[in-house]
């Protein structure tokens, strides 16, 4: 498998969840988004970086799978909570 099969939106169904990092109970800090593909599992994306420069520095000298639209990929889970525990310990 590539990432580019792996990742063809064909995979989706279309259906996302938003995780968020709340800074006050109103105020998102950050924001995710969980993508449910067609197994019904969730892959988790980030996209929320403040500029190039933030990006560049988290991720410079990483190895990482970036997609323009979704970005970056912390990994797949199976239900909503997992994916809320990998996106907090992720950030």
């Amino acid at each position: 498998m590539n990432n580019q099969d792996y990742f063809n939106d064909e995979n989706y169904t279309g259906n996302h969840l938003h995780v968020d990092n709340w800074k006050y109970e109103f105020t998102p800090l950050i924001e995710a988004f969980a993508w449910v593909r067609k197994d019904s599992s969730m892959d988790l994306f980030f996209n929320d970086f403040a500029d190039d420069k933030e990006f560049q520095a988290l991720f410079s000298d990483k190895e990482y799978y970036y997609n323009e639209f979704m970005g970056v990929f912390p990994g797949n889970v199976k239900t909503n909570q997992e994916v809320y525990e990998m996106f907090r310990n992720w950030v």
